[in-house]
């Protein structure tokens, strides 16, 4: 690969700023200028997201802020630091035992549980006996809630509220120990049995193992759940033998959950939204970077991916679709926020500091789940610095835009370089070159200058714009691609 091959292109710039329908609010008030991109390197793409920036296929766009409907502040996740809430830990466990047990409804498990487990086959077991003491303890709780109800008087009804409430508390115990009864479990405190890592509730096996079928399941699963790893790269071999498999999904997905016509997400969409990455595949320490489909199998069939770009200092998930149909057959499986744990491991597993996921748009409150994978980042539209969350919310439930500028960065702000538009790299009439060079031969070009202020400086001297006769050409179809 050539010096010229190893360097990002920008092939046309898309700066009208014209006014397009909102997915999130459904009006006509969304902003956004961006840029067709011919490659990209990793290390480029990475500040590109720390500018607010994102892409779609080869298209890469950054939101209007101050101006658009809906404000789409970049978010990332401290993959390190990340703790699974209580309900983001159920999610993974309902999803994980109808991998093991199929359609099975809680009354026949119960069934089951009782006709095989009896109290008297427990008594000889340690663990069991704690089980049974503590049993034994929350009838007599229970007992003593009814002779104190008894003894309260009738109009006594603050009383009665407040037994109530201990009662039930005691009631759902005893559920939770009947439970451990079934599985012949011990007696665990409320500590110990509330797993606050990843590692204590998913497999390990995610990490960087390319076109590799890795087993997530027990052997006696009624299910075989398996997890596969794929570049994003019409050009390679093994990533197209399952390639239209993994449309057949896409479209489904689109057509059920967003309710597109099948013309608007047919082959060619799909190839050039998931599948036509710019990122420069890149291989250091045996880690890959660029662009891949994280596939999620169940019995050979796939069932979910996860498109996600692998960058230098994070994980950026680009996209999520999945088979509604196999999603449906459990009880509140959640996909999404499934894919987005297990992208937050692999995260880990590749040693890499941040999970990117996307944008996070205040003013939809579907699209505020992402603001529960804590602790995590917004970015400054302004500034670009990075500031927790949890400190921004109060200012976004005033107001949808901020710049957060009268919060702590939660790290070091960047140090930004002098703007000096003479130094934006051009390729005029296939020649490298630089603005003020081209302008000393009689150029001149506000836009060049508007891109050079989006971009920042640092990028304006790394990437090469294609500068010229073909710049601004097919402007309509970038605007019906957007």
């Amino acid at each position: 690969m050539s010096s010229d091959q190893l360097q990002s292109s920008i092939h046309f710039l898309d700066l009208s700023c014209s006014p397009t329908q909102c997915g999130y609010c459904g009006g006509r008030g969304s902003l956004s200028q961006g840029m067709w991109v011919e490659r990209l390197t990793v290390r480029d793409y990475q500040d590109l997201l720390d500018r607010g920036w994102r892409r779609s296929g080869r298209y890469v766009y950054k939101p209007c802020m101050s101006l658009t409907c809906c404000p789409q502040y970049t978010i990332r996740c401290r993959a390190g630091k990340y703790q699974p809430t209580k309900s983001q830990r159920k999610v993974v466990k309902r999803v994980h035992n109808f991998i093991k047990h199929g359609q099975k409804s809680r009354d026949n498990e119960l069934d089951t549980a009782k006709g095989t487990t009896s109290e008297a086959a427990l008594k000889n077991d340690v663990g069991s006996k704690k089980i049974l003491e503590s049993i034994q303890e929350t009838k007599i709780a229970i007992e003593e809630c009814k002779d104190i109800s008894d003894k309260s008087s009738a109009g006594s009804t603050q009383f009665k509220r407040v037994e109530g409430l201990r009662k039930a508390r005691i009631l759902r115990r005893e559920r939770y120990l009947e439970k451990l009864i079934k599985s012949g479990g011990e007696v665990k405190s409320k500590a110990e049995n509330q797993p606050k890592t990843i590692a204590t509730l998913i497999p390990r096996q995610n990490s960087f193992a390319l076109n590799q079928k890795i087993l997530q399941s027990d052997t006696n699963s009624t299910h075989k759940f398996e997890m596969q790893l794929v570049k994003a790269d019409l050009a390679d071999k093994q990533f197209m033998m399952s390639f239209h498999e993994s449309f057949r999904v896409y479209q489904r997905y689109q057509t059920s959950i967003h309710q597109d016509k099948p013309q608007d997400c047919d082959i060619q969409t799909f190839a050039g939204f998931l599948c036509d990455s710019p990122l420069i595949y890149e291989m250091k320490n045996n880690k890959g970077f660029g662009a891949f489909h994280q596939q999620y199998l169940v019995d050979g069939a796939i069932v979910a991916v996860g498109v996600v770009d692998i960058l230098p200092h994070s994980l950026s998930s680009v996209y999520l679709y999945y088979d509604p149909d196999w999603w449906g057959k459990g009880p509140n499986l959640s996909p999404g926020t499934y894919t987005a744990i297990r992208e937050v491991q692999f995260t880990q597993q590749l040693d890499l500091p941040f999970y990117y996921m996307g944008y996070y748009i205040h003013s939809c409150p579907k699209m505020r789940y992402k603001g529960r994978f804590l602790p995590a980042d917004l970015l400054s539209p302004t500034l670009f610095s990075w500031h927790n969350i949890e400190h921004c919310l109060p200012q976004l439930d005033a107001a949808k835009y901020s710049t957060f500028a009268d919060i702590p960065a939660s790290d070091p702000p960047p140090v930004l370089p002098v703007m000096d538009v003479g130094k934006v790299r051009l390729c005029v009439n296939s020649k490298v070159t630089r603005y003020e060079e081209w302008k000393g031969e009689g150029g001149h070009s506000e836009e060049v200058e508007q891109y050079q202020a989006l971009v920042g400086q640092h990028l304006a001297e790394s990437l090469v714009l294609r500068w010229g006769e073909s710049n601004g050409e097919n402007d309509s179809d970038s605007e019906e691609d957007n």
